[in-house]
């Protein structure tokens, strides 16, 4: 009875996969393709991916009644090698269901030559095995984390004084992968959460005043972890609402759901400035300025950085909203939102001879520049790294430590990689600090 009451279902269905193939549709042109299922069985839809290089998938999600199931991209790559992919559905999905899978157009490389990605593209797919692609930032095209610096912009008119105090203080700080699950990751991992994650109800632990999250009931992917260091920071983003919710020194985060017990934390608008968030010094979104490494594998950066200082002036300057640790001595001392630049031109940073990685990184601070955003008390000023908690929590690799492989980078003796991105560099000459006047838009 069961094969023969699905004869007509599956006809129907096999009818709308040709129809789908035969006709795709026009937003297939510019990089999607849609398929509806061939086939169902319990509870698994069978889709026959015509027309997909696997080498050209970027991530994908099965939408059903405007909600969106991300879909890992090493099944739809291998599905696609294959022909078929097979996904569990939701419950009565069947025909009304849609596999979408995004693609890189022709032409188009994925890596140096891809254009950037509008935060919306992509938002709402990204899960396990469909992490954020090269070409994606966070934040809107305004904020002040997306801003090119002009080739001469404003100065600070104590830029030397601040250039002199913080390079006065050493040389900065290598950046290390490979420290997920150990007190040493002080990074912030960033996940990404969907309608079928558990509940979180967020609670402040601190007594700081009002804690904006608190209260709040947020969906957080179950095997999602914090950084294991003394921050314990933790990031999810909301796809379905847009929010990225920002927290710090999570405490305890139950199996299941339950309450989310956090010292602090805060959020903003994944598409909006990236402001207003309290999960660091200078209050920007966790996401801030944050290198994965998906972008150093392309070999661009296109965004500012996040930049941490020993201490700061006991000041803030736009786009921060919040004070970090205070010098004793303020005499130079940068404030929390000041804007370094590297002061190279194109032609300087090619003409370096250091490794490629290593121009990645310098070229986004000579055209984005870094926001101070956080102090170390300790480390005289760095630049942060996505924490590899973000992939190892679901059983994955860091890829920041395979990129670290590749780049002929050695495991040093307590199991971490370090990025030597600055020697070579003469950073008292070649920095110099931004009026704040340019993020604001006001000179």
């Amino acid at each position: 009875m069961g094969v023969t009451a699905r004869r007509p279902i599956l006809t129907v269905l096999a009818a709308l996969a040709v129809l789908t193939a035969l006709s795709p549709p026009a937003e297939a042109r510019a990089g999607k393709r849609v398929f509806a299922p061939a086939a169902a069985n319990s509870g698994v839809l069978v889709f026959k991916v015509h027309g997909v290089t696997p080498r050209r998938v970027r991530r994908g999600y099965l939408q059903h009644r405007g909600e969106r199931r991300p879909v890992a991209s090493d099944r739809l790559r291998e599905g696609a090698r294959r022909g078929v992919v097979r996904v569990r559905a939701p419950r009565a999905a069947g025909a009304a269901a849609r596999l979408v899978v995004l693609v890189t157009p022709p032409g188009d490389t994925g890596r140096t030559s891809c254009g950037l990605a509008r935060v919306e593209e992509g938002l709402g797919n990204f899960g396990v095995g469909s992490w954020p692609g090269p070409c994606w930032r966070p934040y809107a095209d305004d904020s002040p984390f997306n801003q090119r610096l002009p080739r001469s912009p404003r100065l600070d008119p104590r830029s030397d004084a601040i250039v002199n105090r913080v390079t006065g203080w050493g040389e900065p700080a290598e950046l290390r992968a490979g420290v997920a699950g150990t007190r040493g990751d002080w990074q912030h991992p960033i996940y990404y959460s969907d309608g079928g994650d558990p509940w979180f109800e967020v609670h402040c632990l601190e007594d700081w005043g009002t804690c904006e999250v608190e209260g709040m009931r947020v969906r957080i992917p179950d095997r999602a972890e914090p950084a294991a260091g003394s921050d314990g920071h933790l990031t999810v983003v909301d796809q379905d609402s847009g929010w990225e919710y920002d927290f710090w020194q999570v405490r305890r985060k139950p199996r299941g759901g339950g309450r989310l017990a956090i010292s602090w934390g805060g959020r903003t608008r994944i598409d909006g400035d990236g402001l207003g968030s309290d999960a660091n010094a200078a209050h920007y979104g966790s996401l801030a300025g944050i290198i994965r490494a998906e972008e150093m594998r392309r070999g661009r950066i296109d965004h500012a950085l996040f930049m941490l200082v020993r201490c700061d002036s006991g000041r803030k300057v736009y786009p921060a909203q919040g004070l970090g640790l205070e010098c004793d001595d303020k005499r130079g001392a940068p404030s929390q939102g000041t804007r370094f630049q590297l002061d190279m031109s194109p032609g300087e940073i090619d003409s370096l001879r250091i490794p490629e990685w290593r121009k990645t990184i310098l070229r986004a601070m000579a055209e984005y520049g870094l926001y101070v955003g956080d102090t170390t008390g300790g480390t005289p000023w760095n630049i942060w790294f996505e924490s590899g908690a973000s992939y190892e929590s679901f059983g994955r690799p860091d890829p920041m430590v395979g990129f670290a492989k590749r780049a002929g980078i050695r495991r040093s003796s307590d199991g971490s990689y370090y990025f030597d991105w600055a020697s070579g560099v003469n950073w008292r000459r070649h920095l110099r600090v931004v009026d704040a006047c340019v993020a604001e838009r006001s000179c």
